[in-house]
C-alpha cells in the first residue's frame, strides 16, 4: 500500500522545549502517537488502524491506550443496572 507522507513545522517557545528535554525525533513521535490516540478516542480511527499507523501489535496498542485512559470498551449509561438484573433474575431461577 502506498502511503502519503505528512512534513510540517511546529515552532515551540523556549520553555516548551526545555520541558521536554527530548531530540525532535522524539518529539515527532510522540506529536504522532498523541494524534493517533486523539482519532481512536474520538471514534475516527479503529484500534486496529491506529495500531497499524504506530507500527505495533493490537495488543501493545490497547496497552497504549489504556496508559492515555483511553477505554478499550464503552457502555451506554445504565448497561451495567440492566446486566446485574438480569444476573439476578437468571441466578433466582436457577435456585428455584
Amino acid at each position: 500500500m502506498m502511503g502519503h507522507t505528512i512534513r510540517f513545522e511546529w515552532e515551540l517557545p523556549k520553555p516548551f522545549l526545555d520541558m521536554m528535554a527530548i531530540d525532535d525525533a522524539k518529539l515527532a513521535e510522540d506529536v504522532k502517537r498523541a494524534a493517533v490516540l486523539d482519532w481512536v478516542r474520538t471514534e475516527q480511527l479503529s484500534w486496529r488502524a491506529g495500531a497499524e499507523l504506530l507500527g505495533m501489535p493490537l495488543r501493545e496498542f490497547l496497552t497504549l491506550m489504556a496508559a492515555h485512559k483511553i477505554p478499550a470498551a464503552e457502555y451506554e449509561a445504565g448497561w451495567l443496572d440492566k446486566e446485574l438484573e438480569s444476573f439476578k433474575a437468571a441466578t433466582s431461577q436457577d435456585t428455584a
